[in-house]
């Protein structure tokens, strides 16, 4: 890849990481011309642990040109069910464990941290995969890590959701954004094995916020398509069912693009 343009200003490449328990993805792009490059995923049947997951992201990054010298800037999106919001007017940084610990087993090891979710004036206090972040650190230098939950609000808060259910679907996971009159009221992760839990959390999640899933609007993103068994038992159940759209005007793929993964992952990336 050519690093400099006429040997004078350096290209502004960014790889952006998209990693979760079941499978993770990989988008190199040029922030200055908003083209990606390559988009590639790699997904599995059951979740892995922290130490799988590194082991093959490894074989990725160190068979693939991602170098130090040839990034200028590197972000990572954590999708995981390890995570709460916190409003402002509660947070206290010195009790990051205290928030997680009623609905999250937390190890001696883990590290916590949160994001600064402005868009609902509240904090998102969840645990990255410190392994990961090592390795990352140690191959690129300093980089920018998020969750992926404070993504799917603040996109659905651009986009001026008033009552709608945002779903951002992974294999074995899928985390629930849902704003009733413009309000956020739900921002949830659950695990799922069949289509049948699938469906299950979502009504029971529309029943206990009175929501009519004949009525409201619902968007999906995420690895699912029209074929999918989850696709096709959601539609079943929810009559304004669509996939999220958003302004990729700005954004052009290269001729040599490889694109195997949904396009929710440039959604929440910025090039």
């Amino acid at each position: 890849m050519e690093l400099t343009t006429n040997n004078i200003e350096p290209i502004k490449n960014k790889l952006s990481i998209l990693i979760a328990q079941d499978g993770f993805s990989f988008c190199t792009g040029n922030k200055e011309s908003h083209k990606v490059e390559e988009l590639k995923h790699k997904a599995f049947l059951s979740q892995q642990t922290p130490e799988n997951l590194l082991k093959e992201i490894k074989v990725v990054l160190d068979s693939a040109f991602h170098t130090q010298e040839a990034i200028d800037e590197l972000e990572v999106i954590y999708s995981n069910t390890l995570y709460t919001l916190v409003p402002n007017a509660y947070f206290t940084e010195e009790n990051l464990t205290d928030y997680l610990k009623f609905n999250t087993k937390i190890l001696a090891t883990d590290y916590i941290t949160f994001d600064d979710v402005e868009a609902i004036q509240a904090k998102n206090v969840y645990i990255p995969y410190t392994n990961i972040n090592n390795y990352l650190f140690e191959k690129f230098g300093e980089f920018s890590f998020k969750h992926i939950s404070s993504s799917l609000i603040e996109l659905a808060k651009a986009q001026d959701l008033k009552t709608e259910v945002l779903l951002d679907v992974h294999p074995t996971h899928f985390h629930a954004v849902i704003f009733k009159e413009g309000e956020l009221q739900l921002a949830n992760s659950f695990n799922y094995h069949t289509k049948e839990d699938f469906i299950y959390y979502i009504l029971f999640v529309l029943e206990q916020l009175e929501l009519d899933p004949l009525e409201v609007s619902v968007l999906i993103a995420g690895h699912i398509e029209k074929e999918d068994d989850n696709y096709n038992i959601l539609s079943t159940y929810i009559k304004h069912l669509d996939f999220l759209k958003t302004d990729m005007t700005s954004i052009s793929l290269s001729e040599n693009t490889t694109v195997n993964t949904p396009l929710h992952h440039l959604i929440l990336s910025q090039f």
